[in-house]
């Protein structure tokens, strides 16, 4: 992969990254009523894939 490339593809994922995080969210918040999904993991990855300086202060 050349040096070009992979400039392309974490700016193309930089674009797309906000698709990922609010569906996740959405999905955490219908699993804090329903016990079947993991709502707060779902929520806490989402909000990293916002603000990713949050996973830097994650243990």
């Amino acid at each position: 992969m050349t040096h070009k490339k992979l400039r392309q593809e974490i700016r193309e994922f930089r674009r797309t990254k906000i698709f990922f995080a609010i569906p996740l969210i959405i999905i955490g918040l219908v699993g804090l009523i329903l016990p079947v999904i993991p709502g707060i993991l779902l929520i806490v990855y989402g909000i990293m894939f916002l603000i990713p300086t949050l996973n830097k202060k994650m243990p």
